[in-house]
């Protein structure tokens, strides 16, 4: 895989810039890089929904994923919250996959596992709340109910309790989202919708704790004076609270180690524990009560989310300039200088691909599809090496980078779908210098370049329906010529030009024999045949600068600069000609005969071009009275 000889190892994990993820992706990338493998993440966001149109364009990348040409894979089993990507990955691991394959704290029976044993953390936090604190009257804001971490909670909440003979009560447990979403609805609960407000409220995770927290505080409430409250994962948010949360820490760091030394002793065809445990931790914080404060560690903190804001924030407004910058975008040519990335200040971006699928048209993006899958071509259509700009050729999909992008030493990409709304137009690579996570709102950067990639695809169909209105409006639908409106517009702008350059300008006037008799006796599907006939015989016999138009309907003519006498006495010989052999290898039962008139106007002459028009149609009129008169206008070949 990317072919530069080194193992290659798939991560598949969701919501990549949140604090876990991060923390699993610095550490494999730091251990990867110190040994010498490739590493490829595959992710998602799930900031806008899993069940609805951009939720399911955002998942889609879970089929660009490899599994024959990789060499091991880790699956963060928790963080993918979407039930049908989940089942795909399995299926996909089950049909496809030949290599190592280990997964984070989820057992999945035959697999390799690294588990954290947290089973009884919070009931160690019940055991706080109530042998340090004294507290009687705890409340349980779970997860949602379904889910298997908030299952497992619960179920310590309530040990917890029984073991302290306290009576589970099912009015103090409210049911969260893992997230920041429903933690109003919660404090509105707790603190006006009970009887008796709990003295501590244990939450399921951090966000809900931080989040509650803010609303308790909102309403007046004094953490821990007046409520004390707990989390759970210990992510770098908590430990910057006021006050800071107390928590239950697990070991990403090293559990994120475990798995790839895990994948490195199944290469060396070595046995190993199929389930490996790591142990959690609970981690005593200000929020519960205790005075834990350190305010030398709080300002070297609170000096890391001053600096984490203003980065964010320069962020967002590079995001907005590249929106603004991207709103009136037509092509993608380019499209690497704008869309920004090499301006960051901190220069950490190094690479990037911004791979579109092949598929039909001229223009990318050629390929848009809601199905599941990407197109099996790919092309770089902006490709940054080293922080510039490079070609780069088409590529098979699965090979995941073009060939231009191979380096010697190890290869570190995270993958991420592009896509609006569930259409997919491909897939965006990006490689970081050293160690470094994804931005906070790099979801929003994603979603404005999906965004101008529908832009572009929509300008690029109203610029083809115009430009095939354009098309219709002066050219004759049935020769393909022009029409009038076509021949008046381009005749005008050949007599200018012969004027300038002061050159002859041919204008030959042509018209059909007896096209009323073909239509009569042979109906009009003949009398159209007959008219392309003349078409074809016209552009045969034109020079390629020449306009050819059909006017009327038995009615053309040509236009044509640089013209002399002898070059339109040869436009006739050969129209004719092609006439001629025509009729003569038809088998229809009728002549396709045309008669032809024209004019030179030579440099000095000071006809206007409307002159010059009526004057080719004289000799048009001419040439038809002496066929008539030497009748040779007959049009039958043979009567039936």
């Amino acid at each position: 895989m990317f072919g530069n000889g080194r193992k290659t190892i798939g991560v598949i994990l969701c919501d990549v810039s949140s604090h876990y993820q991060e923390q699993v992706c610095h550490t494999i990338t730091s251990y990867a890089r110190e040994i010498g493998y490739n590493i490829a993440y595959f992710t998602y966001f799930t900031c806008y929904g899993i069940d609805t149109r951009n939720g399911r364009g955002e998942t889609n990348i879970i089929h660009l994923i490899p599994y024959e040409k990789l060499d091991a894979i880790i699956i963060c089993h928790d963080t993918i919250v979407n039930p049908a990507a989940l089942s795909k990955i399995w299926e996909s691991v089950e049909k496809r996959c030949n290599c190592p394959v280990v997964t984070l704290r989820h057992d999945a029976e035959k697999y390799p596992c690294v588990l954290v044993r947290q089973e009884h953390m919070i009931e160690q936090l019940v055991y706080h709340f109530t042998d340090e604190h004294h507290k009687k009257r705890i409340a349980f804001m779970s997860g949602p109910f379904d889910h298997p971490d908030s299952k497992e909670r619960l179920e310590d909440y309530k040990r917890g309790l029984a073991n302290r003979n306290i009576p589970y009560d099912e009015s103090l447990v409210f049911e969260g989202d893992f997230w920041n979403k429903k933690a109003k609805e919660a404090a509105d609960y707790f603190t006006m919708e009970l009887d008796e407000m709990p003295e501590a409220i244990i939450c399921a995770n951090d966000y809900m704790a931080t989040s509650l927290s803010n609303e308790l505080i909102s309403k007046g409430f004094l953490i821990p004076d007046d409520i004390t409250v707990s989390g759970f994962d210990d992510i770098w948010e908590s430990s910057i609270y006021m006050p800071p949360i107390t928590t239950v820490s697990v070991p990403v760091e090293e559990m994120s180690r475990r798995a790839v030394r895990l994948i490195e002793h199944m290469w060396q065809g070595k046995e190993i524990e199929r389930v490996n445990y790591l142990d959690a931790s609970v981690v005593i914080r200000n929020s519960c009560g205790c005075q834990t404060f350190s305010m030398q560690a709080m300002l070297a903190k609170r000096v890391r989310q001053v600096k984490e804001h203003s980065r964010i924030q320069e962020l967002i407004q590079a995001n907005t300039y590249m929106f603004v910058d991207l709103s009136d975008i037509d092509n993608l040519d380019g499209i690497e200088n704008r869309v920004r990335l090499l301006d960051y200040s901190d220069k950490h971006v190094r690479n990037f691909f911004i791979c579109l699928g092949e598929g039909k048209g001229t223009h990318y993006p050629k390929y848009r599809s809601a199905g599941a899958g990407f197109a099996k071509k790919s092309k770089a259509v902006g490709a940054v090496m080293n922080r510039k700009s490079i070609e780069t050729e088409i590529f098979d999909t699965s090979d995941l980078l073009p060939a231009e992008a191979v380096e010697p030493g190890p290869m570190i990409y995270y993958f991420f779908p592009l896509h609006n709304n569930q259409y997919s137009f491909g897939y965006f690579a990006v490689s970081y210098e050293g160690v470094y996570g994804i931005d906070k709102v790099f979801e929003n950067w994603l979603a404005i370049l999906g965004n101008a990639l529908e832009t572009i695809r929509i300008k690029q169909k109203n610029q083809g329906l115009l430009q095939e209105l354009n098309n219709l409006y002066v050219h004759d639908a049935l020769t393909g010529l022009y029409n009038r409106r076509g021949f008046d517009s381009i005749s005008q702008i050949c007599y200018s030009k012969a004027k300038k350059e002061k050159t002859g300008l041919a204008i030959i006037a042509i018209d059909m024999d007896n096209l009323k008799v073909v239509n009569d006796r042979f109906g009009h599907m003949n009398g159209d045949l007959a008219l392309k006939t003349i078409g074809k015989a016209m552009e045969q016999a034109a020079k390629k600068e020449d306009a050819c138009a059909r006017v009327g309907g038995d009615e053309y003519n040509v236009v044509g600069v640089g013209y002399t006498k002898e070059d339109a006495e040869k436009f006739v010989g050969d129209f004719q000609a092609y006439l001629e052999d025509f009729n003569e290898t038809s088998e229809l039962p009728y002549l396709v005969q045309a008669s032809v008139g024209y004019f030179i106007l030579e440099p000095g002459d000071e006809k206007g071009l409307e002159e010059c028009i009526h004057a080719a149609d004289e000799q048009l009129y001419e040439h038809k009275r002496k066929k008539k008169e030497k009748k040779l206008d007959s049009v039958i070949r043979w009567e039936e």
